[in-house]
Order: structure tokens, then C-alpha cells, then sequence
């Protein structure tokens, strides 16, 4: 019952490559239990995000999963692509498992350490689950894959730290504020920099926004967008006396806040004000970082900042691949267990007819006994055969890839302990 993942992602494949096989979670929905009935395939989870699509698949042979799983890559293609020009990878078994868990644990993401793809994830197994295409095997790859993805982030600092400008200015301001409820954040541009730092301040607390753009058209666009306040861009110095964050990414050639400007203003200030500066070239006059209560950064400082994190980041990759390693191998101990399941089985079966037959031929030679007793014989033969068969079960899961590495002579002594001590019983 062989495990494979199929698919491309960001390292080996551009943007539109990978735009061209990205599947909604309605279409996956609608389509995966035909998409693997129709390709022989037992269980089937697909994980498709803007920097990758992987199909994972689980078969009765590993001839199968391969075409089963490129003829869904490649259905998904249709003629809009020559497949010969596709660098597909592919991994069976404990790299399947290992490549996922890694996944899972941003170690594979373009931002190493990003908290998305975990989500990601566990949207795609619960797709499958509502699919009905996610069976034992895949339903316990994925969820320790989770695990996995956990523990890597609870246990190391491999999402510690800010490592976008934006967020690192969002860092930054709570640093300053602490708290980031009730505070006002003023904007200055309505780009994809401001947006996307406004909406991070959002996410922080921040309750009150004022936009304004030179374009006052965008301005509004983006105050609605935030439940914000739109103002015009000749005014917004005045607003600077209640602000209590200030981002400005505009294209302007020159400073927009100068000491001549915001100077006034700035020194009646008696609170303090957090001023990131995210364009190139620079709005905000330098200057003004020498008023009381001005904290001011531009991206410079903010990209240090960043550098900085993804360092700490990189640092902390061998602890998560040792994470990785601990969660494959105990993925695939239970997984090669599921092999020796209908053996055990067998030989449970089989003991327990014998045990049986047995003791009914027992008891027809032990008429005198009471029911009672015979039901006190009957139970001590099944805690004997329990007590029996427990060692060689236990054993039969542990590891059967190493018990089909061993001589029969040593196999009989591995499975029934008779190597250790008191094994053989005392005189």
C-alpha cells in the first residue's frame, strides 16, 4: 500500500505555471473522490496554494500512483502547456511523509517560517474529508502533519520575528504602544505597501484610520475597504496632532513631511508618535525624528529588522528537521505496521479456535464443576493466550521492516523474549 506526492511548487516552477494548476477548494470538493476512482487510487488529498500544487496519493502499487497522479496534474493543464517542459518531482513513502511534515513546517514555504501553510494544510485534509477521498492512511499522514507543523513553531523559533517590511513595522509599533487597541494610524498612499501594513494594524487592534492619497479616489477606496476615514491630501498635517501611527508610501520625488511642515504640530505633541517611512524615495523628512515623543523608521531600518529575524530563522532549521525526522519515523512505524495487521490477526484467530477447542474438551471430561468455575477456567485460558500473544504482537508492529531482515532462529527469539532474563522460567 504504497504512499506518493506528486506535484510542483515554487522552487521549480514560475507564477504561471503554477496559476494554471491551482485548484479552488470548491472544485476539489466536487471532484476528488472521481478524480481517484477514475485513476485506481485509494485515498486522495490535494494541496494547492499560490506557490504550490501537490497531489498525494495512496494505491494498491506504486506503478499506479505515478500516471495516477501526473494525469491529474496534467488534465488540470489541458493543452494550455507542453508537459515535456514540467519538472514534476516525486516521493513515495517515508520522503512522501517527510516532504509533507516538512511542508507543514515552513521549511518549504518561499518565507521560511510562514504560519499560513500550516492552515493550508488542514484546509486541504478537512476538503478531502467532506470528499470522502481521505481514508486511514492519509488521514493520519495529514494529521501529523499538523502535529508536525505544531510542534515545529511551538518548540523553536522558526516563526519568530517579523520577515516582511510590513509586519516588521507592526513590530515595531507595538514595541513603542504595546497594546495596539484604540490607536489611530494615519495613512499616506493607497498602494499595495500601505495596504497591505494598514491591514496588519488592523489585525493588531487598531481601531481608528484615516487615508489620504493624492488621488483622493483611492483614498476612499481603501478607507471603505478598512471602515476607515478618507481625507484629503492637502490637509492631512493637521491630523498629525491625534495620530498615533503615521505610515506614509507615496511616489512622491521628495520629502512630503518636512520640519516646516509638521514641525508645529510635532513639538505640541504629548504622547508619542510612531512615523514609518516605506518609500523610495523617502516622504518623511529625517529632521523630525528630533522632536520629543517621534519615533521614526524608514525601510532601511525596517529591513535590517527583517534580516535580522531571517537569520534567527535559519538557525533554527536543524532543530525543526529534527522534529520532522522524529514525526516521519513514527508516521512510518505505524504505517508498516498496517501490513503485518491481517498476519496478527490470522494468528490471533487461529490460537483463540485452539484455545477454544481445547478447553471444551476439557470441560466435557470435568462434569462436576460448576458453572461459575467453568466460566473462572474459561477466562484464566483467554488472560493466558492474551499474555501469550501480547509480546509477539507488540513486536510484529515495532518494526517488520527489521524482522523480515532476520534469521528464523533469531526471528523466534526477537518475538517471544527468550533472550531475556527469566525468559526460560526457573526450576
Amino acid at each position: 500500500m504504497p504512499i506518493a506526492v506528486g506535484g510542483l511548487n515554487h522552487r521549480v516552477a514560475p507564477l504561471e505555471l503554477r496559476e494554471k494548476l491551482a485548484f479552488s477548494g470548491a472544485e476539489l470538493k466536487a471532484k476528488l473522490a472521481r478524480m481517484a476512482e477514475a485513476r485506481g487510487l485509494e485515498e486522495l488529498v490535494v494541496l494547492s496554494t499560490c506557490n504550490r500544487t501537490e497531489v498525494y496519493a495512496q494505491g494498491q502499487a506504486e506503478e499506479t500512483l505515478k500516471p495516477g497522479i501526473e494525469s491529474i496534474l496534467s488534465d488540470k493543464f489541458g493543452a494550455q502547456v507542453n508537459l515535456e517542459d514540467i519538472n514534476f518531482y516525486h516521493y513515495f513513502d517515508r520522503k512522501a511523509a517527510t516532504h509533507l511534515f516538512r511542508v507543514a513546517s515552513s521549511l518549504d514555504s518561499l518565507v521560511l517560517g510562514e504560519n499560513q501553510i500550516l492552515g493550508q494544510v488542514r484546509e486541504a485534509y478537512r476538503l478531502a474529508q467532506e470528499a470522502h477521498s481521505a481514508g486511514r492512511v492519509l488521514s493520519r499522514l495529514f494529521q501529523q502533519a499538523v502535529r508536525a507543523g505544531k510542534r515545529s513553531r511551538t518548540e523553536t523559533a522558526i516563526s519568530s520575528g517579523a520577515v516582511s517590511v510590513s509586519s516588521a513595522a507592526v513590530d515595531l509599533a507595538r514595541k513603542i504602544f504595546g497594546d495596539l487597541a484604540g490607536k489611530e494610524a494615519l495613512i499616506l498612499g493607497a498602494g499595495e505597501a500601505s495596504e497591505l501594513t494598514l491591514s496588519l494594524l488592523i489585525n493588531s487592534g487598531v481601531e481608528s484610520v484615516l487615508v489620504s492619497n493624492r488621488t483622493y479616489r483611492k483614498a476612499v477606496e481603501l478607507a471603505v475597504t478598512y471602515h476607515g476615514t478618507a481625507i484629503n491630501f492637502e490637509e492631512f498635517p493637521v491630523y498629525l496632532a491625534q495620530a498615533d501611527i503615521l505610515i506614509s508610501s507615496t511616489s512622491a520625488p521628495s520629502f512630503i513631511l518636512t520640519r516646516e511642515r509638521a514641525g508645529k504640530i510635532l513639538s505640541r505633541r504629548d504622547k508619542p508618535i510612531f512615523m514609518i517611512d516605506l518609500a523610495v524615495p523617502r516622504d518623511i523628512d529625517p529632521a523630525l525624528a528630533e522632536y520629543d515623543n517621534a519615533f521614526l523608521y524608514n525601510i532601511d531600518d525596517l529591513v535590517s529588522v527583517v534580516e535580522k529575524n531571517v537569520e534567527e530563522r535559519r538557525s533554527q532549521i536543524g532543530l525543526v528537521d529534527e522534529i520532522v525526522a522524529t514525526e516521519a519515523a513514527e508516521f512510518m512505524s505505524w504505517y508498516e505496521s498496517l501490513a503485518v495487521v491481517p498476519l496478527i490477526r490470522s494468528l490471533h484467530d487461529r490460537m483463540n479456535r485452539i484455545r477454544s477447542e481445547e478447553l471444551n474438551r476439557a470441560l466435557g471430561k470435568l462434569e462436576h464443576l460448576s458453572e461459575n468455575d467453568r466460566q473462572q477456567v474459561e477466562r484464566l485460558t483467554v488472560q493466558m493466550l492474551n499474555k501469550f500473544l501480547h509480546g509477539p504482537t507488540s513486536r510484529l508492529k515495532e518494526n517488520p521492516a527489521k524482522l523480515a531482515r532476520m534469521e528464523p532462529a533469531e526471528l523466534l527469539r526477537f518475538l517471544f523474549m527468550l533472550d531475556e532474563e527469566g525468559a526460560g522460567g526457573r526450576e
